[in-house]
């Protein structure tokens, strides 16, 4: 028989995904530089590190991703080129909002949004002042204390830029050196929600 280590993989002549354009979005592709235009504004991605042809019918108003000659860990970036897409679509038409918490149990944590930059003080009682810079494309609050307690609020249109500012703000504040079993003073991201559907 045919040895496992050399078994001959399958290839596709062409793999191809498709996905709708909703009414009221543009979307365009160039040199694999996708550009969506909606509603709440345009984004802009480029995904040139993937091997793939893109197709846009503005006629039939959907956008389609091609590989040709593909083996199946080629063809698997297809459905991954449209997630992306989607996110976009997602984004210019009914934003990202994620809400974070601040959980503390002797020092309570103090934030502040000061202009372009988020301070965050006082966590386990250091003296240390945290600081996040905030790009100009997102926004951040804080939610009145009287509606919900140590609550902050990001807002944006691309989910990569509003996930990765909240990553940015738990990984600044991590417990070291201590059980994070019983120490569990931090900001946690609570809910991932549209800003469109909750209004």
């Amino acid at each position: 028989g045919v040895s496992v280590l050399y078994w001959p993989l399958t290839m596709k002549v062409k793999s191809l995904a498709t996905m709708a354009v909703p009414e009221g979005v543009f979307a365009t592709v160039k040199d694999r530089v996708v550009t969506v235009k909606g509603p709440r504004g345009t984004l802009v991605k480029s995904l040139r590190h993937l091997q793939l042809d893109f197709a846009v019918s503005q006629k039939m108003k959907t956008i389609s991703a091609i590989r040709w000659f593909g083996y199946k860990t080629d063809v698997s970036c297809l459905n991954t080129a449209l997630a992306h897409i989607r996110n976009m679509i997602t984004g210019v038409t009914r934003g990202f909002r994620f809400k974070l918490r601040f959980a503390s149990a002797h020092f309570p944590i103090n934030v502040g949004v000061e202009g372009d930059v988020i301070e965050i003080r006082n966590f386990l009682g250091e003296k240390r002042v945290r600081k996040v810079p905030v790009p100009s494309d997102l926004k951040i609050y804080r939610t009145d204390p009287t509606v919900t307690k140590d609550e902050l609020v990001i807002e944006g249109n691309d989910l990569e830029e509003v996930s990765k500012k909240a990553a940015a703000i738990h990984n600044l504040c991590l417990v070291k050196n201590k059980d994070i079993r019983k120490f569990l003073d931090g900001i946690y991201v609570m809910t991932k929600t549209n800003i469109v559907n909750d209004e």
